[in-house]
């Protein structure tokens, strides 16, 4: 590992791009009722177009069930809609267009909530600071420089591949620990992503392995 991927989530995954707005202003629901025999760019240009009115989409995820070899051609009965709004009643305003008549179908619409403890314990990856440091005076360097993010756990420290992981837990945890990307450590200046227990505003796509033959 070279440190371009940490646990499983690649460091250029756009689930790392920047947040328009705090975690709080991020909301996901389920909507059910569409035909699934559909075309899903179809689908998903309706979706859109309800939905328009309570935020930005960031994503629409509805997975095809064709590709399962146990499912029937279609599209997954539930179509899963990242928004970010302007305050955190995003998926509020959401519900409220429950029933709505789409294009022939009746949108059903539940919340998706994340759960209660993403963006409150979060796990960053740290580059860009004095690799000549040693692991016990970089390891205090980065828990001051975190220390107003939330409780510092466990620092991990790769000298190999010049990379270090922090563990931070607390209230916004995540939105103050994305403000200090870019930020200057010793004269250094830092790249901080997040790697784990983190509020995306994309799906985490999963990929099937090719068949045997």
């Amino acid at each position: 590992m070279d440190g371009s991927e940490i646990r499983g989530l690649s460091l250029n995954d756009r689930r790392n791009g920047p947040v328009k707005s705090t975690c709080r202003n991020i909301g996901r629901i389920f909507v059910e009722g569409y035909d699934t025999n559909l075309p899903q760019d179809d689908v998903e240009r309706a979706l859109r177009k309800l939905f328009s009115s309570c935020g930005e989409i960031t994503d629409i995820s509805i997975r095809d069930t064709s590709e399962d070899d146990t499912s029937e051609d279609g599209l997954c009965s539930a179509a899963i809609i990242y928004l970010i709004g302007e305050d955190e009643f995003v998926v509020d305003k959401a519900m409220q267009l429950s029933g709505s008549e789409v294009e022939g179908w009746k949108a059903i619409v539940t919340p998706y909530p994340f759960a209660r403890s993403a963006g409150r314990l979060i796990m960053v990856y740290v580059t860009g600071y004095d690799t000549s440091l040693s692991e016990i005076d970089l390891e205090s360097a980065l828990r001051e420089h975190f220390s107003s993010c939330g409780k510092i756990g466990t620092i991990t420290i790769s000298k190999k591949h010049s990379y270090a992981e922090v563990l931070i837990s607390g209230e916004d945890a995540q939105d103050k620990a994305m403000e200090l990307n870019g930020s200057y450590l010793g004269g250094r200046q830092l790249l901080v992503k997040l790697t784990s227990g983190a509020i995306f505003t994309v799906h985490p796509k999963f990929y099937r392995l090719p068949k045997r033959v």
